[in-house]
């Protein structure tokens, strides 16, 4: 099971060779192939991608309201598509065939990542400081 992100907040934002979230929990969003986002504006949903693997640079103005929002809830697919939902924004990163698309840290040690092909790993630490894959046990 994926830990519960419902409530947390987007503390810190910022682009270097892809998008890098931090929560108020201490964990670690590292996105690596275009996001689809999806904001909710008056006249309905206005939809576009960023592609964010560049050097360090501002964020788009599309992604500029992610800075201390609330996260709704945080989606994880079988095939490794990684859905994160805020108020009024959503971002989609599907996995990707050829590189890791996505990668979250725990504070703890956990992390979670959807590798080249397509899937979700999931890795909890151990008492001795190793990791044990419970990818196996992961339903979406």
């Amino acid at each position: 099971m994926i830990p519960d992100f419902a409530g947390q907040t987007i503390d810190i934002a910022r682009i270097d060779w892809g998008l890098h979230l931090w929560t108020s929990e201490n964990w670690a969003f590292v996105i690596e192939r275009p996001i689809v986002v999806s904001m909710q504006r008056d006249s309905g949903i206005e939809k576009s991608t960023f592609d964010p693997s560049v050097a360090e640079r501002p964020l788009p103005p599309e992604l500029e309201p992610i800075v201390g929002a609330r996260i709704d809830q945080v989606l994880v697919s079988a095939r490794g598509d990684l859905s994160i939902q805020l108020p009024g924004l959503h971002m989609t990163v599907p996995a990707s065939e050829d590189y890791e698309a996505w990668e979250v840290i725990g504070p703890g040690g956990e992390r979670l990542l959807s590798p080249p092909g397509g899937e979700l790993m999931h890795f909890l630490p151990l008492a001795d400081g190793s990791t044990v894959d419970e990818s196996s046990e992961e339903e979406a």
